[in-house]
């Protein structure tokens, strides 16, 4: 199941190339979904930890690059996020879809509550303030996105196991497949 892992890798690309540049028209604007954010709640769900750790490794450093302030920050945030999520969600004794989506919205303000009191000790002054509007309004936006994202999610993983380049129809055989048993 390779391809997987290449088919989320290029999402995750997309989705923070939109977050990125066409979701933030300003450097701090709060109307700004965060994309990358829904996907590691999705990983953190539904895949085992070190198909999701292939993925936001390279996602997390993008981030970094693009739109980091102080580098790890948001490695600490997807980490952050993916292992929280993992954790609290195999311990919940309720049907899956009744707690996914709000625990997402949960995980997201208290992970984005301990990040701003990191960066606030390591850069005092320089944050946004933390508990506004603003981060609720976030909070929303990736709640109500990941009903649709979710369901992309979930397309993609029905398509990649259908895939005409699936990876185990390319498997090698032994020389001796022919050769008859006695």
């Amino acid at each position: 199941m390779p391809m997987i892992v290449v088919y989320f890798l290029l999402m995750g690309l997309l989705l923070v190339l939109l977050q990125t540049t066409v979701l933030m028209p300003k450097t701090v604007w709060q109307f700004s979904p965060d994309l990358y954010f829904i996907l590691v709640a999705y990983l953190a769900y539904r895949m085992d930890v070190l198909r999701s750790l292939i993925i936001l490794f390279p996602l997390s450093c993008l981030l970094d690059v693009f739109c980091g302030t102080i580098l790890g920050s948001y490695a600490l945030l997807c980490f952050g996020c993916f292992f929280g999520i993992k954790s609290v969600s195999g311990k919940i004794p309720l049907r899956a879809d009744l707690y996914q989506i709000p625990l997402i919205g949960i995980v997201y303000l208290l992970v984005n509550w301990l990040v701003y009191l990191l960066l606030e000790l390591l850069q005092p002054g320089h944050q946004v303030p933390w508990f506004s509007w603003q981060i609720i309004i976030r909070a929303l936006l990736v709640v109500l996105l990941a009903y649709p994202l979710f369901y992309l999610f979930d397309l993609m993983i029905k398509f990649s196991n259908h895939s005409p380049l699936a990876w185990n129809k390319l498997r090698l055989r032994t020389d001796n497949r022919r050769r008859r048993h006695a």
